[in-house]
């Protein structure tokens, strides 16, 4: 796995936030043709797979497209070396030291934030002095 020091993970943001926007667009297409269109078979498991079928050929070809697309994205940003925690909140770790992550939620101008692998989102925390997280 690869660790960021603040300066790598800041120097990334902007492909990051690109990314995570991106994502987001086409995850709004894909919930407007599922809400516009009824399907006649529709599968979701809890490990992010979607299948989705109506008798519209165009739809499913253009749903199907936009779901590859969808994960692409995905693909890209795990290539980066960033975790994707909550896409629709834009929330994104940058794995920092053993145990630790510097945290960034999409609008952030630059990494402020870190939290314990245990602890998340919720329980992050402001990097005061760097010295110090880099101790801990």
């Amino acid at each position: 796995m690869r660790h960021f020091s603040i300066e790598e993970a800041e120097a990334c943001l902007p492909k990051v936030e690109s990314l995570v926007r991106s994502a987001q667009r086409v995850r709004d297409k894909i919930g407007w043709l599922l809400e516009t269109h009824d399907s006649f078979v529709e599968v979701n498991d809890d490990r992010g797979f979607h299948f989705f079928v109506t008798e519209m050929v165009g739809v499913n070809r253009e749903f199907h497209r936009l779901y590859a697309r969808f994960y692409g994205i995905l693909e890209r940003l795990d290539e980066l070396g960033v975790f994707v925690k909550d896409i629709d909140a834009g929330l994104i770790d940058f794995p920092f030291k053993e145990g630790k992550f510097l945290c960034w939620q999409l609008g952030e101008q630059k990494i402020k934030f870190w939290h314990d692998v245990d602890s998340g989102f919720e329980h992050r925390q402001p990097i005061l002095d760097f010295d110090s997280l880099w101790k801990r």
